[in-house]
């Protein structure tokens, strides 16, 4: 089927594509470095990213709070693996102080869902700015809340 993701404002399609599911049609804009910048995502079903996400911030989990922040002030860059700006793996090594080699959990893997939906993100992109970036802080909130809940309000 033809999946149009269209701009929440104007309802102009910024990227459309052959496939059978709104994931895959994600992921290909993604992959494809289509302008989601107005895109409307509330109709993707984004459940196998948001896991794949959670799967890296349960690796690292004392870094969770500085990717935060680095999402918030527009530090990520899901092009790069390294740099004062990197993708979802290489922030976190940032947040340790480590080179990305150095988390023993955590590889290089450009296929991984997560690393795809974090090339969504350019240097200077917000939640505000950006769709991928406000659903990746959402996704990050959503793991921190999970947490708390699960092991108080000191962990994570």
């Amino acid at each position: 089927m033809k999946i149009e993701i269209k701009s929440r404002w104007t309802g102009v399609v910024l990227f459309s594509v052959e496939t059978t599911s709104w994931k895959l049609a994600v992921e290909a804009a993604v992959k494809a470095r289509a302008d989601l910048m107005d895109a409307d995502l509330t109709r993707a079903d984004l459940t196998p990213i948001r896991d794949d996400i959670w799967a890296v911030l349960s690796a690292a989990p004392g870094e969770v709070e500085g990717l935060r922040r680095a999402l918030i002030e527009g530090r990520v860059d899901g092009s790069a693996y390294e740099g004062a700006c990197a993708c979802l793996v290489g922030t976190l090594a940032n947040v340790r102080g480590v080179s990305i080699s150095a988390i023993p959990t955590l590889h290089c893997n450009s296929s991984r869902p997560a690393e795809r939906f974090f090339m969504g993100i350019k240097p200077g992109d917000t939640p505000q700015t950006n769709p991928v970036a406000k659903r990746a802080l959402e996704g990050v909130d959503e793991w921190l809340a999970a947490m708390r809940a699960a092991f108080g309000p000191t962990s994570a």
